[in-house]
């Protein structure tokens, strides 16, 4: 090589090595930052199969016992009394307790003796006169018809029923009012199968539930031992919060749009103060900042064929200690494992993020990974109703000051297809006369399970959430 190209070579290695350099250095940068390629591609691909699974269960059918359960007649919700038997309320709502009867007695009615140990406090059946046999026919017509002996059929859980016997109807005082019903006897062969529940509130039908055929074998109950993660609980508190954030905004919209009524110029409950709408409005604010502090507890469920866990998720919000939010969830709490990632998404999503050499990626198989340990977690319904109630100025007592506002009671399948009807106890707010200030109240209400939300089936079982003294007329 002569001399004078010497430098010329020189340069051209030294630009060689500084483009080598920078195309290394270039790489790096374009590596990410949370994983390889194949780790990101997996990724996306499990993200985008929740989002899909997601919508699939909002758009999943509806139970289809439901014309099943109707055609049996009314349910009614039955307390364990004593050992022995069960007492139902077939009219809940005939008469004020303190006030000029239209159900005229002949003669005083009698008290049944208490049993020995009270059981079933929430449904407040606890007190029972039978009345006499000259005022049967100015009871209800359902009163009047139903004669000692009749059979009736009693859900104790999901995959039990018995039979009970009518003995006699009687009359229970639920706050402050009447309420007719029936006392009935387990016969002696179902003991066991009562005595074996730990449960006290029942369904109970004049007419059981036509079977569907074949049955569903989905082994429907509470699952005690469910327990969430860390993974988990992360998950449930984010949806929590961004599902409240909705519900607030909804609140306020319809506060806002009635500003100008009546009843825009109440007050409001906030920590001791009783601040108006534009407190509450401010309060809101402050929750959709992220100032609220969250409670809530949860319970796991079978209630559903496919036999996923729903979780039931009864959550508070508090703002300088007081209660701000109330709201009820349900989720699903559904387990899947890498190699379903391969199986449901389509190959054209695994390709999507394809380097340019797609054919040499194209000949690349993800391995399976192990299952993963958490479930996927997806919000499907929730109940924000007792927020709007604390808004709305409802004198709403004790509602907030624990977590009790809603309560799973038992589980039933009467029809046998796989789907939960549930006992549900809740608390609630609601008005007796056109004078009188709104009492708190609660309610049990037979639902049938679905997951866009509870059906209820019947009327609930409705009771004062009072003493009886109140209720006397000053």
């Amino acid at each position: 090589m002569r001399r004078r190209n010497r430098k010329w070579v020189a340069i051209a290695v030294g630009l060689y090595l500084l483009i080598l350099f920078s195309a290394a250095r270039w790489s790096i940068h374009q590596r990410p930052s949370d994983g390889n390629i194949f780790t990101g591609i997996e990724r996306d691909g499990i993200r985008r199969l929740a989002e899909e699974r997601a919508k699939a269960a909002a758009a999943a059918p509806k139970p289809t016992g439901e014309t099943r359960l109707n055609a049996a007649g009314p349910a009614f919700v039955a307390a364990r009394y004593d050992q022995t038997h069960v007492v139902f309320m077939v009219s809940t709502d005939t008469e004020s307790r303190f006030s000029t009867s239209r159900i005229h007695f002949a003669n005083t009615p009698t008290r049944i003796s208490a049993p020995a140990r009270s059981s079933a406090p929430l449904a407040g059946m606890q007190e029972l006169y039978e009345p006499d046999a000259q005022s049967l026919h100015f009871l209800p017509k359902i009163v009047q018809e139903t004669q000692p002996g009749e059979r009736w059929t009693l859900s104790v859980s999901a995959d039990t029923s018995v039979p009970v016997v009518i003995e006699r109807p009687v009359i229970a005082a639920i706050g402050c009012s009447l309420a007719l019903g029936f006392l009935a006897a387990v016969p002696s062969e179902q003991q066991s199968a009562v005595d074996a529940s730990s449960q006290e509130y029942f369904a109970v039908r004049h007419t059981a539930v036509e079977s569907i055929d074949p049955p569903a074998n989905s082994h429907i109950a509470e699952l005690p031992d469910w327990k969430p993660s860390a993974t988990t609980t992360k998950q449930i508190e984010q949806q929590l919060n961004e599902r409240m954030k909705q519900e607030a905004a909804k609140i306020d919209a319809r506060l806002l749009a009635n500003a100008g009524t009546p009843g825009a110029s109440s007050d409001f409950p906030v920590g001791g103060a009783r601040p108006r709408l534009k407190e509450w409005i401010r309060a809101d604010q402050g929750l959709t900042r992220g100032e609220g502090a969250l409670d809530y507890d949860l319970r796991a469920f079978r209630l559903t064929p496919d036999g996923a866990p729903r979780v039931f998720v009864r959550a508070r919000w508090k703002l300088a200690d007081a209660t701000v939010f109330l709201m009820t969830a349900w989720f699903k709490a559904e387990m899947f494992k890498a190699e379903t990632l391969k199986a449901e998404m389509p190959k054209a999503q695994i390709l999507k993020a394809e380097p340019p050499k797609a054919a040499a990626l194209k000949s690349v198989s993800l391995k399976p990974a192990a299952p993963s340990p958490d479930p996927q977690i997806t919000l499907l319904s929730s109940d924000a109703s007792w927020s709007t109630a604390l808004r709305e100025g409802d004198p709403t007592g004790s509602l907030g000051d624990t977590l009790d506002f809603q309560t799973i009671l038992n589980e039933f399948d009467a029809d046998h297809d796989g789907w939960a009807e549930l006992l549900v106890y809740s608390r609630e707010a609601r008005s007796y006369d056109a004078h009188a200030s709104l009492n708190a109240s609660t309610a049990i209400t037979l639902f049938l399970y679905t997951d866009k939300g509870l059906v209820p089936m019947k009327t609930p079982l409705r009771r004062d959430a009072q003493p009886p003294e109140s209720c006397v007329d000053p």
